[in-house]
């Protein structure tokens, strides 16, 4: 700004070309320099400071300010797109007048659109999530480059009576990017190596942004809260996933499951030790699924029970969730957890977490394939050319076998043939030359 205002100064100093400027230009240019002034002056103070609402207000009522918002920031740079125009002398009136009049943020670049600060709407989901899902696909249809903070502390979902255990029609955060695949989108959490780059990444994407957020109770002590998130993060809970139209052109490329523990797998792995409720010493090893991950949670303590006296219908909850609807039929799903007490019990899953463990693992599995990490279509094809070349090792092997077998039974033959012509030889009184 300081070196365009130099230069703008020279222009107007008292050299005979300045003299010789057409008074249009001289007006416009004397225009600039307080304007330039201005900006550099208040640039720091009010255009740099991002706008934060809430999305409970009105839709037309945040459509009406994010475009104000973005419109004076693109005041700035029509000013600072004239000012470079005229040191270059190459500002046409006939032709730019008519641009810069009704300069909008719609006329911006993508880089231009990086710098403006951000339009921020905070969108809490653990209310009537459903709601506030649909208000935040109503705004980010709109195309203007809004940045929704989607943020979660509680992860308890609540279904309607009739819900079954396949695939539930509800919405998900989590499939905002295939269904909006204009929108940069980034679920995370402070707890994440890599939160700060992807956060950023999506706070200056010159589009529209979903940042969803784990995010602590009211209260919650930190330590707490990272073992909640880690534990959410293990048990799919909430994967942390990012999608990102401007990495390129790929659909599938664009999708990044990297930061999730055991991306290349439907469950982590949880190791178990300790006595059971006899002092026996038990160690063991099972999927860590999202009802382990409540089993750990106190908000969901109501939801899991002392398993009954006969533990004959007692199925683990990894294994329960490949049953079919009428093999889950009798079936108590349950898992292995550390009581207070140090020992290793089981406790009862309710129906309401068992739908929900579903949910999540279908969500995953969900991911995994738009992210190419599991491809069923690239399975079938690695699978059938694993069975082409099976076949054309096992039809080789049954080549070989059977010119072996010929070889063997050729063999045979001569030293049967020649076995006979030697007894032949001695019981006729004839000397065999060929030995002697």
């Amino acid at each position: 700004d300081v070196y365009k205002r130099q230069s703008l100064s020279r222009m107007l100093g008292d050299s005979t070309h300045s003299r010789a400027m057409p008074p249009e230009r001289l007006a416009r240019v004397r225009g600039l320099i307080p304007e330039l002034g201005r900006i550099k002056q208040e640039l720091s103070v009010t255009l740099a400071q991002s706008t934060l609402t809430d999305i409970e207000r009105d839709t037309d009522e945040l459509l009406s300010l994010a475009e104000d918002h973005l419109n004076r920031a693109a005041q700035v740079f029509r000013t600072l797109r004239t000012a470079q125009m005229e040191v270059r002398s190459k500002y046409e009136s006939s032709t730019h007048d008519a641009l810069f009049e009704n300069f909008t943020w719609r006329q911006l670049g993508p880089s231009e659109l990086r710098l403006c600060p951000p339009f921020v709407v905070v969108a809490r989901l653990d209310d009537n999530s459903g709601a506030t899902l649909r208000k935040m696909m109503s705004l980010l249809e709109t195309g203007i480059p809004i940045k929704i903070l989607a943020l979660r502390s509680s992860l308890r979902e609540v279904y309607s009576a009739v819900a079954g255990t396949g695939v539930l029609a509800t919405l998900s955060v989590e499939m905002l990017a295939s269904a909006m695949r204009g929108v940069h989108f980034v679920q995370t959490c402070a707890c994440v190596p890599e939160f700060q780059r992807r956060f950023f990444t999506a706070i200056v994407a010159p589009r529209p942004s979903v940042i969803s957020l784990l995010s602590a109770r009211e209260g919650e002590e930190p330590e707490a809260f990272e073992r909640r998130a880690e534990g959410a993060m293990r048990s799919r809970a909430f994967p942390m996933c990012t999608y990102d139209p401007d990495r390129t052109k790929s659909f599938v490329d664009c999708f990044d499951l990297s930061s999730n523990p055991s991306p290349n797998e439907i469950w982590t792995v949880e190791a178990l030790a300790g006595p059971d409720l006899l002092g026996h010493p038990l160690e063991l090893e099972e999927a860590f699924t999202f009802a382990h991950f409540a089993a750990s949670d106190p908000e969901f303590a109501s939801e899991l029970s002392e398993p009954p006296e006969s533990a004959e219908d007692l199925v683990p909850m990894a294994e329960y969730l490949e049953l079919s609807r009428h093999q889950r039929a009798g079936k108590l799903p349950f898992v292995w957890c550390v009581s207070d007490e140090g020992s290793v019990v089981r406790k009862v899953v309710s129906q309401s977490v068992a739908l929900q463990c579903a949910e999540r693992r279908h969500l995953w599995c969900t991911l995994r394939e738009i992210a190419g990490v599991d491809n069923p279509h690239v399975e079938a094809a690695r699978a059938e050319l694993r069975k082409q070349l099976t076949a054309q090792h096992e039809k080789s092997l049954e080549k070989l076998r059977t010119e072996m077998e010929e070889q063997l039974a050729r063999r045979e033959k001569a030293a049967v043939t020649t076995a006979i012509r030697n007894v032949v030889a001695r019981l006729a009184g004839i000397e065999d030359r060929s030995t002697g």
